[in-house]
C-alpha cells in the first residue's frame, strides 16, 4: 500500500491562445494550442511523487484519450493508478481555456467523469486508505465524496490534508475531519467570512486562521504566494518565507505546496520544516512554465534548501 492516498479530480486542460478573445458570433484566429494533464487532485498526486513520496491515486476518468494521458502521466512518476476507475459513458473532465494576449483567461470546465465520482464509488475504493499515513484532498469532486472520503481516512489513522480549492463554503461536519487545512488567502477569507486581501497584516491572517480552529480543524497552513506561509496552530504561530525567484508562470503552484508538503510528512518531517519543503517547491515551480512540467523533484528542493 502507498504512505499517500489522494482522492481528487483529473482533468485535460485545453488551452487556446488568442490575440484577443471572440465576441458572441464572432470567430478569431488562435496563435496556438496546447493539452496539458491537470486537474488539482491529479497534479497534487504528480507533485507528491515527484518529491518523493509513495502515492496512490483516488479519482475516474472517461475511457478516452485524455483519460488515458492523465494515468499516463501519473505512472511516469511512479504513482499507483489502480484506483482511478474509468466510467463508460462518461467524458474525462476537461477545463477549456482560451488565454489573450494580455493574459487574462475564460475557463469553462466540464466535469465529466469527477463528477460521477460518487459515494457509492468511493465504497469501492475505501481499501486504499488503509495502511497509509496521508490522504490529501481537494474540491473538485462531489463534496459528499470527498467528505465521505475524510472520514474514510480518520477511520483509518491517516492524517488528513485538505486544500479547499476550488473555493467554496465548508460545514463544521467536514472542517472537523481535517488535521491540516491549507487554504489561499481568498479561500482563507470565505471559510472564515473575514475581508482578507493581499495587503492584509499577518496578525488579520492568524486571526482568521485561528477561527477555523474553532470548527474542528487541526491546524490551518495559509498559503501566501511570494509572501510564503503561515502555519497556525492551538500551540502557537509559525512564519515560513518563500525564497525570492523570477516568476514565469503560478499555474499549479498551489498543488505543487500541497504535494510537496504531504511528501515531506509522510517521511516523518516536523510540520514546520515540511512547510518550508513545501515553500521552496513551489518557489521553483513558479520560476517555470506550465503545472506538472514545472514540478521539481525533490532533490532539485534539497537542493534549493
Amino acid at each position: 500500500m502507498s504512505d499517500i492516498v489522494v482522492l481528487g479530480s483529473l482533468n485535460a486542460d485545453l488551452v487556446v491562445s488568442v490575440d484577443r478573445a471572440p465576441a458572441a458570433g464572432e470567430t478569431v484566429p488562435g496563435r496556438s494550442f496546447a493539452v496539458f494533464n491537470g486537474g488539482k487532485g491529479a497534479n497534487q498526486a504528480f507533485a507528491a511523487a515527484r518529491m518523493g513520496g509513495e502515492v496512490a491515486m483516488l479519482g475516474r476518468v472517461g475511457d478516452d484519450a485524455y483519460g488515458r494521458g492523465l494515468l499516463g502521466s501519473l505512472e511516469s512518476v511512479g504513482v499507483a493508478v489502480e484506483g482511478v476507475r474509468c466510467i463508460e459513458g462518461v467524458t474525462t473532465g476537461v477545463a477549456s481555456i482560451t488565454v489573450e494576449a494580455g493574459g487574462e483567461n475564460r475557463i469553462v470546465v466540464v466535469p465529466g467523469a469527477n463528477g460521477a465520482y460518487c459515494p457509492v464509488e468511493l465504497e469501492r475504493d475505501a481499501a486504499f486508505f488503509k495502511g497509509a499515513k496521508l490522504a490529501l484532498f481537494q474540491l473538485e469532486t462531489p463534496l459528499e465524496t470527498v467528505v465521505g472520503g475524510l472520514q474514510l481516512a480518520r477511520e483509518r489513522g491517516c492524517i488528513t490534508i485538505l486544500d479547499p480549492a476550488p473555493a467554496r463554503e465548508l460545514g463544521e461536519e467536514a472542517l472537523s475531519l481535517v488535521d491540516y487545512l491549507t487554504p489561499n488567502l481568498s479561500e482563507l477569507a470565505l471559510l472564515s467570512q473575514r475581508e482578507l486581501g493581499e495587503e492584509s497584516s499577518a496578525a488579520e491572517i492568524v486571526a482568521a486562521a485561528k477561527s477555523l480552529l474553532d470548527y474542528g480543524v487541526g491546524k490551518v497552513l495559509a498559503k501566501l504566494g511570494e509572501r510564503g506561509a503561515i502555519l497556525v496552530s492551538r500551540q502557537g504561530v509559525e512564519r515560513v518565507y518563500a525564497v525570492s525567484v523570477r516568476a514565469v508562470d503560478s499555474t499549479g503552484a498551489g498543488d505543487c505546496f500541497n504535494g510537496a508538503f504531504a511528501a515531506a510528512l509522510s517521511r516523518g518531517v516536523a510540520p514546520l520544516e515540511a512547510a518550508r519543503f513545501a515553500c521552496m517547491a513551489a518557489s521553483i515551480s513558479v520560476s517555470r512554465a506550465g503545472a506538472q512540467d514545472s514540478f521539481p523533484s525533490v532533490e532539485e528542493v534539497l537542493k534549493g534548501a
